[in-house]
């Protein structure tokens, strides 16, 4: 209840406040007010291909230098010349980033500084547009088309005293085409292997002669395959947005979306024996389908609405306000690992041969939820002295309802070497779940400088509670857990940003994340905290295009859960526990590392990006004794990417570029324990691309793009990662996509 009314609270000022300024526009519709309409966002002016402005790392519009924390931007151009269809692709040559842990396009997954991990402990793309991009109970998972994005942010560290509960490791920002003043429409269709065939469009410019109303209307739609038997992928999305200026003060942008998934694939699971480990019986191929072909499914649907309002008072006071209505619903149907012990059928099951027949558990998951999320900012711009001012002050409200109806079926067995499927399983639903989930939060932050110091203090506190409620369906029966949290967070940030474009800083963050749940006696769970200290230089040089950066961190998750020993049993359901295992919060994870990040344009027509990251990642606290001073699964110690790409400016092959990249990613553990067994070998990728603009052949061609992208260009077989014995994953094969595209 006191959600809603703070809610409320904030709807009413803001309908006012809007109501009092559209008034104040009403009145100045002078030639001369329509004359200076502009549109001065970091995303609209940033548009070379190395970025130098983000709001990720402070919610305003400042230069990455000056921000005392590793911030980093993936462009648009950097997405389409590097062919990436997926927001997780196009993170590939990120410092401190880990994605294709277990490859699709049905989730975007990402590891950042070592957080992240699978299944419920899984990290997925945290904010669309400043706004929390929400998740629901189980596999209700929001996928955003990178088609649709302009640019990635990513913030590393702790980010809660801007937005609130999240992972340690930082949050990835996706950022919206929107509309734009000068025309500008594209075409495009795309052919490949596995069965791709893709199209889309982007239209953006003025509505009205004056340029009070802008446009934007962006579309895709696609077939594809992951490269293995069965894993048919179909997708739709449309993006539509306005934007009303009716003056050079004030800007409302109304923008939707609308996604639709017929069916969406993820890289099949795997037992280690056989993939990882050599199984007497032979290597299970990459092209296995460990599910059913008659059964296996997922479709998903995504609509969203909401807007973006900005007003500037003054030359001091600026107001902001963003909201997003979501709407999600799912429907799942799978194979997945039987619950405790061995995936493999015993000889007995398997006509007398061990680990040659799989055992798969059938389940059924039917979910949706609603979300709203809403950000309120004032920033005031001033001086008191010779110290300059950026402070923003910001109220913002989350709220969730999520639904999840689920059942599980028996329990059956194929034998890899010669599957035979069988008919569709009766999988009878069985539970429901549901849960309601909120957090207000209130944020300061003071950005100032002198002279060639930079120094930022922010301070947040939040409010944040979770209804749940677990339902039987044949009886009826029903148990109901409710959470209720209070965090106070804060980051302090110093640099100093020398004349020759070399910037060293200092800086100090926190977070926090609540935990579902509860433990024995039914003791509700509190949230994770997080701290970090970093310390880095950044080098934006003066007499090229570039931006180098290096950051040493050392972060600390605690309250992190662990077996709780003394109330575990293996035979009974405890009180409080979801199963026979308790848990309590006295584990605890360390990750340090040094990151470093290169972007820059050695001439006009040739630039590079290289990072390397290093990360030692660690359990330092644990109930379990053999997952002390032990790597958490998944999260590598060693990255390391290259990409070039060079244009050639004249002579007869004038406008022909060509690019190549290699992605290096480090072994990674496969289960708690760091069992030498379990352990998954590094691994090596090239990709390449090669394009053409038709405009240097003949200028009636210009606008006329022809472009040809390969990825693990030479067809290297290799495990990406694994979760445990049970749940190890193939990479994604060799892609080849030709694109061509028209542009006027």
């Amino acid at each position: 209840m006191q959600h809603r009314q703070a809610f409320a609270g904030l709807l009413t000022g803001t309908v006012s406040l809007l109501a009092a300024t559209t008034i104040a526009v009403a009145d100045d519709q002078s030639p001369t007010a329509l004359e200076k309409i502009t549109i001065t966002s970091s995303d609209m002016q940033d548009k070379g291909p190395i970025a130098k402005r983000a709001r990720a790392g402070s919610k305003t519009d400042t230069a990455i230098i000056e921000t005392p924390q590793s911030v980093s931007v993936v462009t648009s151009e950097q997405i389409k010349k590097q062919g990436a269809t997926s927001v997780s692709s196009a993170l590939r040559y990120e410092p401190g980033v880990t994605t294709g842990s277990r490859p699709g396009d049905r989730f975007d997954s990402v590891f950042i500084r070592g957080f992240g991990g699978f299944g419920p402990n899984a990290n997925y793309i945290h904010y669309w547009d400043g706004l929390r991009l929400p998740t629901g109970i189980n596999y209700d998972v929001p996928s955003i088309d990178s088609y649709l994005i302009d640019r990635i942010e990513i913030m590393r560290g702790p980010a809660s005293v801007l937005y609130g509960s999240g992972n340690p490791g930082g949050l990835v920002n996706l950022v919206s085409k929107k509309p734009e003043t000068e025309a500008s429409h594209e075409v495009f269709t795309r052919f490949g292997n596995n069965g791709r065939a893709e199209t889309g469009f982007d239209f953006t410019g003025p509505v009205d002669e004056e340029g009070q109303f802008l446009y934007r209307l962006t579309g895709v739609g696609r077939l594809y395959d992951l490269g293995f038997d069965n894993s048919d992928s179909k997708r739709v999305a449309i993006a539509p947005s306005v934007t009303w200026s009716p003056d050079a003060d004030t800007t409302l942008t109304v923008k939707g979306s609308y996604t639709r998934d017929p069916n969406a694939a993820l890289t099949n699971w795997m037992p280690a024996l056989g993939t990882l480990q050599k199984n007497p019986n032979g290597q299970i191929s990459s092209n296995f389908f460990s599910g059913n072909p008659n059964y296996n499914s997922f479709s998903r649907t995504q609509a969203t609405a909401g807007y973006e309002f900005e007003h500037h008072f003054d030359d001091v006071w600026t107001v902001r306000q963003n909201l997003r209505f979501m709407h999600s619903s799912s429907d799942f149907k799978a194979y997945s690992v039987p619950g405790g012990g061995s995936a493999w059928a015993s000889a007995a099951n398997c006509g007398g041969v061990a680990y040659l027949c799989l055992g798969r558990q059938s389940t059924h998951y039917i979910e949706q939820f609603n979300s709203l999320a809403v950000d309120n900012q004032a920033e005031a711009d001033f001086d008191t002295g010779k110290l300059e001012h950026k402070l923003l002050m910001g109220v913002d409200y989350q709220q969730l309802d999520a639904t999840s109806t689920y059942g599980n079926g028996a329990v059956t067995y194929i034998n890899y070497l010669n599957p035979a499927y069988e008919s569709t399983p009766n999988v009878k639903l069985t539970g429901r779940q549901n849960q309601t989930r909120y957090q207000t939060g209130v944020y300061l932050q003071d950005q100032m400088k002198l002279d060639n110091w930079a120094f930022v203090l922010a301070g947040r506190h939040d409010w944040s509670s979770l209804d749940s409620r677990t339902t039987t369906l044949a009886t009826g029966a029903s148990t109901n857990s409710d959470t209720t949290d209070g965090a106070f967070t804060w980051k302090a940030g110093l640099l100093y940003e020398f004349d020759n474009g070399v910037a060293p800083y200092a800086s100090y963050s926190t977070s926090f994340d609540p935990t579902m749940g509860t433990g024995y006696g039914g003791t509700t769970f509190k949230p994770t905290t997080g701290q970090q200290y970093e310390v880095g230089v950044k080098y934006q040089p003066t007499n090229f295009d570039a931006l180098f950066t290096v950051a040493l961190y050392d972060l600390t998750q605690q309250n992190v859960l662990t077996t709780d020993l003394a109330h575990t049993s293996t035979n009974t359901t405890l009180t409080g526990c979801s199963s026979t295992v308790c848990q309590t919060q006295t584990g605890e994870v360390r990750s340090r590392g040094v990151e470093l990040g290169a972007k820059f344009a050695v001439t006009d027509n040739f630039s590079l990006s290289a990072a390397y990251t290093y990360a030692d990642v660690e359990v330092t606290k644990s109930n379990v004794a053999t997952t002390v001073g032990k790597t958490p699964a998944g999260a590598p110690e060693h990255m390391a990417s290259l990409w070039g790409d060079y244009t050639l400016d004249s002579g007869a092959l004038a406008g022909l570029g060509f690019g190549v990249g290699v992605r290096y990613m480090g072994s990674t553990n496969g289960d708690a324990a760091n069992t030498r067994a379990m352990r998954v070998p590094s691994y090596t990728l090239v990709d390449a691309a090669i394009h053409y603009d038709f405009g240097n052949y003949d200028p009636k061609l210009k606008g006329f793009e022809l472009a040809v992208n390969a990825t693990n260009l030479f067809n290297k077989e290799f495990v990406s990662a694994c979760a445990s014995a049970n749940q190890c994953f193939y990479g994604t094969g060799r892609t080849i996509m030709a694109t061509a595209s028209y542009k006027w």
